[in-house]
C-alpha cells in the first residue's frame, strides 16, 4: 500500500464568487438547515467571504465601521439567538449530500480591521474564581500582522447578556493593561461549519459533528477543514475569527475579531468521516466533542483508530500501539458547552512503504 500523505483533493474548477458581510447575508446565533442560501457554489469553487465579530461592539471605536454598524443596526437584540456568533452564509454546494464530507481550504485570512476584544466572560472556565467579573481587554495587532498587545482594558457595566450591545468608549473606564507584554497571532476562523442535521435554529455555542464552534487557533490559513455533509447542499457558514486564542480558550474568548476569508470549497464523495477533522502541511487533527473531557477523549480515541485503519491500513492493536506512543491529545477549548479536544497524528511518522 501506498502511504497517503495528505487527505486533499485536486481541483481545476476555480469560479471565483464574493460573499460580503450584510444584512442579508448573516445569520446570528444559529445554524439552520432551513435556511435560504447566501451563496450557490460548485465543488472546486473559491470564495471570499466576509466576517463580522459579534463583540464589535465591545469598542466601537476602533471594531466597527459602516458596513458593520449596518449589521448591528438591522438586527435587532432580541433576535441574536439562542447563540452569540455572528455567521456569514450559508453558502449551498450543489450535489452535497448526507454522507459526503465538506473539504474547506482556508487560502488567506485579512483583517477587516486590526483590533479586537478579549472578554473575561461569565462563562469562562474560571469566572467562578473571579466572582464572575467581566472585563474586557481591547488588542491591537501590528502591522506585520506578528503580535498582539493590549491598547486598553475595562470592567464591563452590568451583566454580559445582550449580544453585541454596544457600548460607547464615555460609557466605561478605561485603563491600562498587560503592558510590556506581547502575546503571539493567531489568526483563525473559531466558527465554520455545515448545517446540523436536526431540524429548527441550532445553537452556534456548543461543537458538534457538523463542526461550528470549534475554536482551534490552527483552523487559519493554509489549514483545510473537513466536515461530514448532514443535509442537502452542506450549508456551510462561517464566523467568530480570532487574532489569537490559546488551547482551552479559558476566558470564554479568543481575541475577537473581523476578518476577511479565502476559501475553496471541495465536495468529497471519496471520503468517510463521522467527525471534523484539520489537515495542516505537518500534522492531521481529528477533533471530538463531548460536555464531559473525559468522553470526549474517548470518542476522538476512537474516530482516530479508525482514521488510521482507514487512511493507512493498520490493524486496532497497532492503531492503540500507535496513538500512546505518537499522537497527542489536546484541550482545544473547555469553554463552549461540549468540551472539544483534538488529537494530532505527525505525518512525518509515515514513511512510504519499500
Amino acid at each position: 500500500m501506498k502511504v497517503k500523505t495528505s487527505l486533499l483533493s485536486a481541483t481545476s474548477n476555480s469560479n471565483y464568487h464574493t460573499l460580503s458581510a450584510t444584512p442579508d447575508t448573516v445569520h446570528w446565533g444559529f445554524f439552520d438547515k432551513n435556511l435560504k442560501p447566501a451563496l450557490t457554489i460548485d465543488s472546486g469553487d473559491l470564495v471570499y467571504v466576509e466576517t463580522v465579530t459579534h463583540h464589535a461592539g465591545d469598542a466601537p471605536d476602533v471594531l466597527m465601521d459602516d458596513g458593520i454598524e449596518a449589521i448591528y443596526q438591522a438586527i435587532p437584540e432580541d433576535d441574536r439567538k439562542p447563540g452569540p456568533h455572528l455567521l456569514t452564509g450559508p453558502i449551498e454546494v450543489r450535489g452535497a449530500k448526507p454522507g459526503d464530507v465538506l473539504e474547506v481550504q482556508i487560502l488567506s485570512l485579512e483583517p477587516r480591521l486590526p483590533y479586537g476584544s478579549n472578554l473575561a466572560a461569565p462563562w469562562g472556565y474560571l469566572a467562578d474564581d473571579f466572582n464572575n467579573e467581566e472585563r474586557v481587554t481591547i488588542y491591537k495587532l501590528d502591522t506585520a500582522r506578528q503580535w498582539l498587545t493590549a491598547e486598553f482594558a475595562y470592567d464591563y457595566p452590568g451583566d454580559y447578556n445582550i449580544n453585541g450591545r454596544i457600548l460607547q468608549p464615555e460609557e466605561v473606564e478605561r485603563v491600562k493593561a498587560l503592558q510590556n507584554v506581547q502575546v503571539p497571532a493567531r489568526l483563525h476562523v473559531g466558527t465554520i461549519g455545515v448545517a446540523p442535521a436536526e431540524n429548527g435554529p441550532i445553537d452556534t455555542t456548543p461543537p458538534d459533528t457538523h463542526g461550528g464552534n470549534v475554536d482551534n487557533w490552527q483552523i487559519g490559513a493554509g489549514a483545510t477543514m473537513f466536515y461530514p455533509v448532514h443535509t442537502d447542499g452542506a450549508l456551510l457558514s462561517l464566523g467568530d475569527s480570532h487574532l489569537a486564542q490559546g488551547n482551552g480558550e479559558l476566558s470564554g474568548t479568543g481575541v475577537e475579531a473581523s476578518l476577511n476569508c479565502l476559501i475553496r470549497v471541495v465536495l468529497r464523495k471519496d471520503l468517510s468521516l463521522s467527525l471534523p477533522v484539520l489537515e495542516t502541511e505537518d500534522a492531521w487533527m481529528i477533533h471530538a466533542f463531548d460536555p464531559e473531557l473525559d468522553e470526549a477523549v474517548r470518542i476522538g480515541s476512537h474516530e482516530t483508530l479508525k482514521f488510521l485503519e482507514t487512511m493507512f491500513g493498520m490493524s486496532r492493536e497497532d492503531s492503540y500501539s500507535y496513538l500512546s506512543t505518537t499522537a497527542d491529545i489536546h484541550i482545544t477549548q473547555v469553554v463552549n458547552q461540549n468540551k472539544g479536544i483534538h488529537i494530532t497524528l505527525p505525518k512525518k511518522s509515515f514513511l512510504p512503504k519499500t
